[in-house]
């Protein structure tokens, strides 16, 4: 019987299926690090720059010296997580979309939020509404709100 089933595929044997790792995507160790590592870094920050003491750590010397830098240096450790993560992602099985399911329903969320965000702060920009954190933003409400819209296309870029 498999005299005839190779007789019928031209004698050729198919070609193997990579299996992919355990440790790829989201899975790999440096992907989750970076990730952690930058949410960590973002909290240590807060609590480290207000003058709420909530963890009771006290000052932390190279913390205070970087100032608003640590935000940056945080976006570039998601990055990087998000990053070897993306490019460490098994193969889909052959035959399978490529396309997220999420993608969709992410951009358009991420579209209605960011309009949304700016229209708020157009509407209560000339009140005396105080939003605890959303008022002491300013201007930058436009950019976090442009944030939010750019977004937007790069999840359109996901979805098939």
């Amino acid at each position: 019987m498999a005299k005839n089933d190779s007789k019928k595929s031209g004698g050729k044997t198919p070609a193997k299926v990579k299996v992919p790792g355990r440790f790829g995507g989201w899975k790999h160790p440096l992907a989750l690090g970076a990730l952690l590592l930058a949410i960590v870094w973002v909290v240590g920050t807060v609590f480290a720059t207000t003058d709420k003491n909530f963890p009771n750590v006290g000052e932390i010397p190279g913390l205070f010296d970087l100032g608003r830098w640590n935000y940056a240096i945080a976006a570039v450790l998601a990055f990087v997580a998000f990053t070897v993560a993306d490019r460490t992602r098994p193969e889909p099985p052959p035959g399978q979309a490529l396309g997220n399911r999420w993608a969709a329903p992410a951009m358009i969320a991420s579209a209605v939020f960011g309009l949304l965000w700016i229209v708020v702060f157009y509407v209560t920009s000339g009140t005396d509404v105080n939003i605890p954190v959303y008022t002491d933003l300013g201007n930058w409400n436009v950019v976090i709100g442009m944030g939010f819209i750019i977004a937007a296309f790069g999840f359109a870029t996901k979805w098939e």
